[in-house]
């Protein structure tokens, strides 16, 4: 079975071919996404959260390998998280609040229509993700497994939720991965405004030594963004 670092090593090799071969681009963006999670129990009971806001930062090239169609990767860097105002839940206490950092790697196959001069533009494709840290805080005591941890400390990403320092929120585990589609609106030939939507696909749900909770964790986001092209 390919590895991981096989697969990235072969998908990078071929980005490269890509460069040398097709006619390319550049993309800066920067933007706001709305980020959110998709988390249950292991009872299939649903935690009610909602978006927070977050900065949103990437570049990457736009290779065409056609008139219409182009591959678009690109370095992500994005400010994620959720909030949850109500009740407690999977160990968060009332009010809790998960601010985190990504680094991703998304790669879109982008459809390019023309308006007159500009172009409308529909991408979709896999993202690959991982999990950087971040800040939570509460309200009150958050316990987990019967071990208070404080209201507020830093968010940790590993697949193993029992090794953590006090006032460390081990989220879940650091690698991401999904699916995700935009449109882009290009005037001028050089400036972009888009939208996009991304939906994680990994379970993100640490397990707890040898103790699986059962349960499920996945990222999803709304983004808006400018940018440019030279």
């Amino acid at each position: 079975m390919m590895t991981i670092k096989k697969l990235s090593l072969l998908l990078c090799l071929s980005i490269g071919g890509c460069l040398v071969h097709a006619q390319t681009k550049w993309n800066v963006k920067a933007g706001l996404n709305f980020s959110n999670i998709d988390a249950k129990n292991k009872d299939g009971n649903k935690a009610n959260t909602e978006s927070v806001g977050g900065l949103y930062l990437g570049i990457g090239p736009t290779i065409r390998m056609s008139e219409r169609f182009a591959l678009e990767p690109a370095v992500v860097f994005a400010k994620r998280g959720f909030e949850r105002k109500e009740g407690k839940f999977i160990g968060w206490g009332e009010n809790f609040k998960a601010n985190t950092s990504y680094l991703e790697l998304p790669i879109d196959v982008v459809f390019n229509s023309p308006i007159g001069n500009d172009q409308l533009q529909f991408g979709l494709g896999p993202y690959i993700g991982f999990g950087l840290g971040g800040k939570w805080k509460t309200s009150e005591q958050v316990y987990i497994d019967d071990i208070g941890i404080g209201q507020k400390g830093d968010i940790k990403f590993q697949n193993d939720a029992s090794i953590a320092d006090y006032g460390d929120y081990i989220l879940g585990k650091s690698f991401d991965y999904g699916i995700r589609a935009k449109v882009n609106y290009l005037f001028r030939r050089h400036y972009l405004v888009g939208m996009e939507f991304q939906k994680g696909i990994a379970n993100l749900e640490s397990k707890w030594g040898d103790y699986k909770p059962g349960g499920s964790l996945r990222n999803r986001s709304l983004g808006i963004s400018l940018g440019y092209k030279f």
